[in-house]
């Protein structure tokens, strides 16, 4: 017993490794992480639902309502500009912090010098630029190593309009369709002067210019800077940082100042050196009191070149605002842009553009309905605002967080049977989706979800379900060839799957038993000689092992008159116990034809059925050993076996072994506290086959069952009645009997209308 236990021990922790591995690996791997991101991810979202938007970020909307509103073509690029001048004029005189176009203004129009000057007056506005992808030229035979190679081109906005501009910036998204999970920050080929969304941020964290300021000389003045500062690798930082010291807020908005600030800081957070290190810490040291901006707008230059977007909902989770409303009156509108960062935009499905500007993200609607690229380009600065972008994991925590699920999942399979294995497998799998949903809901970190949910989970279950069934096959082969030496082969095909009893000398299944036992059997031996006796039983018991051995039973003991035969399982099996069932009437069929067509004296055999555990096993001492049913159980069988002398039946059967059977006609004869038993049992008496039965069988049962529930009622002279009327059935005549006691002889008040038997 203690090699199988050491043996399913090291499978275990064999399988826990195996599937907390192949969980890292396929989460480390390029198609592991594709669906992290695009179903895991999703998953996460869509758990999570609509969260509040940041009111600080407003967006203009080029919609349809404006369309019909001021008549104007369904082309955005055709819209008049000295109407985009006004619309600037009006977010400006509201108090708007940030203008932002995420419209491209590419070639000249007519209108071209009323938005110039709208946007040099205002002097917060930054217009979009665009790229252009191109494939150099090859002539023909020429080396095509680099064919492949693409380049990115620049394209600005008409040039006067970009000079108004206090900024330009691009805010490249992709053009296939494709979900949109990510944004970038910066990117090399846009001169590293940072995306529309930084540019923004940028420009928006001027109110706290002169903080900034203080948090550089700060830095300059920490030990660990000053110690450093004459290192060559930090030259070129230490210079970048002492030169933005010496700009004046006031030429932040003017010519391209704002894009060349973002770049030469962001050229400090490049590299991992000593003063970029001490910004970060300079901003988390408690007892400094910078304020939130500048703390989101360091951590936004000490990240990567890009960020996942923390969506806030479907299209429209933005505050939103129609392009027409901005003319119709600020003032009568109970938005207010004051300090507010606004996005102009296309915000709709229906294009209004040659251009589609729609992206399928995490939230785009069954019907269509996606997120446009003004609103994702706000969502993305809305993130930067409120630091609040969604994250992975680092590395190594998500592969810890992977590998000892997987080695979680796989002990949990392993745990008791496979139903208990599989109940405590899905609790667990709840728990990590709960624990890996609040981290992402509460902090917006990101730990892989499918690799463990539909890799790992179905992986070690199959792979221990696979275990146990080549197990199972191989204690049954090891169970066969041991119980050989008690039983023929044809009977030890039938046992069980516990070896690690049967190596203990004993097996403890789940069996139904039939018992046998012929009425008067002293009596009749008595009047015949030995070896007429012999020949009758050998017939009988040839007669009735034919129905056991052809349901599936295993006749464990024979005893004089008596048959001891069982159905054993590891577990609870109706299908046996109905094969136990479909037996017993088939014996009493058997014996039927059996005492027809002898010449010897009739054998009129009783049978009882109970089920429940025992243990099968051997007994004796010496050189003498039987094979035989241990237990109460088998005990308890007998004791039913002989009620039938009692109530006048032939086939009984316990409550246990009819419980959740279909298909025979049975009708219950009561609770009884059998003879040296502890706990009463309800038995029935099993009448036949539901196809087989008659009629008058019918109405028997039903009358019975009425007259049994006057008898349990304490309604005793009624019940008496009742069972008058069937008084040639033997079970109605002891309870007529029972009752007219009853009521002669009434109970205590408290009486639960159980029998007790005082014979066996």
């Amino acid at each position: 017993m203690k090699k199988i236990i050491m043996t399913r021990f090291k499978k275990t922790i064999l399988l826990a490794v195996c599937t907390g591995l192949f969980g890292v690996l396929l989460t480390a791997h390029p198609s592991g992480m594709g669906l992290e991101e695009n179903l895991g991810l999703s998953l996460l979202f869509q758990m999570r639902g609509v969260r509040e938007a940041p009111s600080e970020v407003v967006v203009v909307a080029l919609d349809s309502a404006s369309v019909d509103h001021f008549q104007l073509p369904r082309d955005l690029s055709r819209w008049p500009r000295s109407l985009h001048a006004q619309l600037v004029k009006k977010l400006s005189d509201a108090g708007a912090n940030v203008i932002a176009f995420d419209i491209f203004f590419r070639a000249a129009r007519e209108g071209d010098s009323m938005l110039g000057e709208a946007i040099a007056a205002a002097g917060n506005v930054v217009l979009i630029e665009s790229t252009e992808q191109k494939m150099p030229s090859s002539k023909k035979g020429a080396n095509t190593v680099g064919e492949n190679i693409i380049f990115e081109k620049r394209v600005l906005p008409h040039a006067p309009l970009a000079e108004a501009s206090v900024a330009v910036a691009p805010f490249p998204l992709p053009k296939v369709p494709v979900r949109v999970n990510e944004f970038w920050l910066f990117k090399n080929n846009s001169a590293d002067s940072g995306t529309l969304p930084v540019i923004v941020l940028q420009l928006f964290a001027l109110q706290v210019f002169d903080e900034m300021i203080v948090l550089f000389e700060n830095v300059l003045h920490h030990p660990s800077v000053i110690q450093a500062k004459k290192e060559p690798a930090l030259t070129t930082s230490f210079d970048l940082l002492q030169d933005l010291m010496t700009r004046e807020k006031s030429e932040m908005t003017t010519g391209s100042s704002l894009n060349i600030w973002v770049r030469d800081l962001k050229r400090i957070f490049e590299k991992k050196t000593v003063i970029s290190e001490a910004l970060v810490a300079e901003i988390k040291k408690p007892s400094r009191t910078y304020p939130v901006l500048l703390k989101a707008l360091i951590k936004m230059y000490a990240g990567g070149a890009s960020r996942y977007l923390n969506y806030y909902g479907p299209p429209g989770s933005l505050v939103t605002l129609p392009y027409f409303e901005v003319f119709e009156g600020l003032e009568q509108s109970s938005l207010d842009l004051r300090g507010k960062a606004v996005f102009i935009g296309s915000s709709e499905i229906v294009s209004i553009s040659e251009k589609q500007d729609d992206f399928h993200t995490v939230f785009s609607q069954p019907d269509g309905l996606k997120l446009s690229g003004v609103e994702i380009a706000a969502t993305a600065f809305a993130n930067l605002l409120k630091d609040e972008s969604v994250r992975r994991a680092p590395l190594v925590l998500n592969f810890m967080s992977v590998f000892f699920f997987g080695v979680l999942i796989a002990v949990c399979w392993f745990l008791g049977t496979p139903l208990k294995a599989a109940m405590v497998t899905f609790v667990t799998v709840v728990v990590f989706i709960v624990l890996v949903f609040m981290q992402f809901k509460h902090s917006g970190m990101w730990f892989s979800l499918i690799v463990p949910l539909f890799f790992q989970t179905p992986f070690a279950g199959f792979t221990a379900l696979l275990w146990r069934y080549l197990d199972s096959k191989r204690e049954q082969k090891e169970i066969k060839k041991a119980f050989a030496y008690f039983l023929p082969d044809r009977v030890v095909a039938h046992l069980s799957h516990r070896v690690e009893d049967l190596r203990a000398g004993n097996q403890l299944v789940h069996g139904t038993v039939l018992y046998t036992d012929i009425e008067n059997y002293t009596t009749l031996s008595e009047s015949m000689s030995p070896k007429v006796l012999g020949i009758l039983m050998s017939d009988y018991y040839e007669a009735i092992f034919a129905p056991v051995e052809r349901h599936g039973g295993i006749v464990l003991n024979v005893t004089g008159d008596a048959m001891l035969a069982i159905w054993p399982a590891p577990q609870d099996d109706p299908l046996l116990r109905k094969q136990a069932c479909e037996t017993a009437l088939e014996v009493c069929e058997v014996l039927d034809h059996f005492n027809h067509d002898t010449t010897y004296p009739v054998l009129r055999t009783r049978l009882g059925l109970h089920c429940g555990q025992v243990m099968l096993g051997s007994i004796g001492g010496g050189h003498r050993l039987e094979y035989t049913a241990i237990g109460d159980m088998a005990n308890t069988a007998a004791r039913i076996e002989g009620l039938n002398k009692t109530l006048g039946t032939r086939l009984l059967a316990s409550d246990m072994v009819l419980r959740g059977l279909e298909g025979f006609l049975a009708r219950e004869l009561g609770v009884f506290l059998l003879r040296g038993k502890s706990r009463p049992i309800g038995v029935h008496e099993l009448i036949s086959d539901v196809q087989d039965c008659s009629a008058d069988q019918i109405i028997l049962c039903r009358d019975f069952g009425s007259a049994l529930d006057l008898y349990r009622r304490r309604r005793w002279p009624e019940a008496v009645e009742a069972f008058s009327e069937m008084e040639s059935d033997e079970p109605a005549r002891y309870y007529i009997t029972l009752c007219k006691h009853l009521i002669t002889y009434p109970p205590e008040e408290i009486w639960d209308g159980i029998i007790p038997i005082k014979t066996k």
